[in-house]
C-alpha cells in the first residue's frame, strides 16, 4: 500500500494539474478579496476558501482517475500493484490530502489578507454569530469544508466509475455540491410526513458546510451536529465501497 502511494504521489505531483489548483486557489482568493468591500462574513468564509477548494477537487478528482484509462496506463497499474483496492485508496488519499493541503494554505492567506489589509478593523475575538467569535467561525467552516472533503471525492470518484466521462463528473459534482443540499430541503418540505428518513438523504449531508458555524442551521437538516457528522461519514464509505466495486468490475 505505501509503495502504491509512493507511486500515485510521484505521478501526481509531476502532473501541472496540482500546481494550476494551487494557482486557481489563490487568484480566486485574491478576486474576492479586492473586488468588493471585505465585511466579517467573508473573513469567516475565508475569502471564498471553501467554495473554491470545491471547484478545484470535484475537476482533480474525476481528472485523477479518469486520466489512467485515457492515457492506457490502467493495465500496468494493475499489474505493477498487487492489489486495485491499493490503487483506488492510494487515489482517494492522494487526493484528499491535496484538498486539506488547499485548505489549510487558503487559511493562511486569510490570516496574511486579514492582517495586511483589513488590520485591526475587525478583530479575531470579536462576536460574530451564534456567540462564536470571528476566528472560531472560520475555523468551524474549515472543519466542516474538511469533513465535506471526505464526502465529495468518495462520490465525484464513484461518478466517474459510473459515467466514464469526465467533462459529465464534474458537471454532475458541482451542481450536487452547490445545489444539492437545495433539492434536499425541496424535498423534505415537499414530504414533512417522511422527513425523518428523508433527511438521512446524501444531498442533506452538504448541509455540514454551513451548519457547524451556524447551530440555527439544524432547522434545515433536521439534523444534529453528531447526527450530520454521523451521516457524512457513513455516506462516504458506502460511495468510497460503491466506487471501489465499480472500480474493480470496470473493463480495460
Amino acid at each position: 500500500m505505501i509503495t502504491t502511494i509512493k507511486q500515485e504521489l510521484f505521478k501526481f505531483w509531476h502532473q501541472r494539474i496540482p500546481l494550476y489548483g494551487v494557482m486557481a486557489l489563490l487568484l480566486l482568493m485574491l478576486e474576492a478579496t479586492f473586488s468588493r468591500s471585505i465585511t466579517p462574513r467573508i473573513i469567516a468564509q475565508g475569502f471564498g476558501l471553501g467554495q473554491w477548494t470545491l471547484l478545484i477537487i470535484i475537476t482533480l478528482s474525476s481528472t485523477f482517475l479518469s486520466m489512467e484509462y485515457k492515457n492506457n496506463t490502467i493495465c500496468t497499474m494493475f499489474y505493477k500493484s498487487s492489489s486495485k483496492s491499493y490503487i483506488y485508496l492510494s487515489k482517494y488519499f492522494i487526493v484528499i490530502g491535496y484538498g486539506i493541503f488547499l485548505l489549510l494554505l487558503g487559511l493562511a492567506l486569510t490570516i496574511f489578507l486579514k492582517i495586511t489589509i483589513v488590520g485591526d478593523k475587525y478583530s479575531w475575538n470579536m462576536i460574530y454569530q451564534n456567540h462564536h467569535s470571528l476566528l472560531t467561525t472560520l475555523l468551524l467552516n474549515l472543519i466542516g469544508n474538511g469533513l465535506y472533503l471526505f464526502f465529495m471525492v468518495s462520490l465525484c470518484f464513484m461518478l466517474i466509475s459510473i459515467v466514464k466521462i469526465n467533462v459529465a463528473v464534474i458537471g454532475l459534482g458541482m451542481a450536487i455540491g452547490f445545489i444539492g443540499n437545495s433539492f434536499s430541503g425541496i424535498i423534505m418540505t415537499a414530504f414533512p410526513n417522511m422527513s425523518f428518513i428523508w433527511k438521512w438523504n446524501p444531498l442533506n449531508m452538504i448541509n455540514i458546510i454551513n451548519q457547524l458555524p451556524k447551530p440555527n442551521n439544524i432547522a434545515i437538516s433536521r439534523l444534529s451536529n453528531l447526527q450530520i457528522i454521523i451521516g457524512v461519514i457513513v455516506d462516504t464509505l458506502i460511495f468510497l465501497g460503491l466506487g471501489y466495486w465499480l472500480f474493480k468490475k470496470r473493463r480495460v
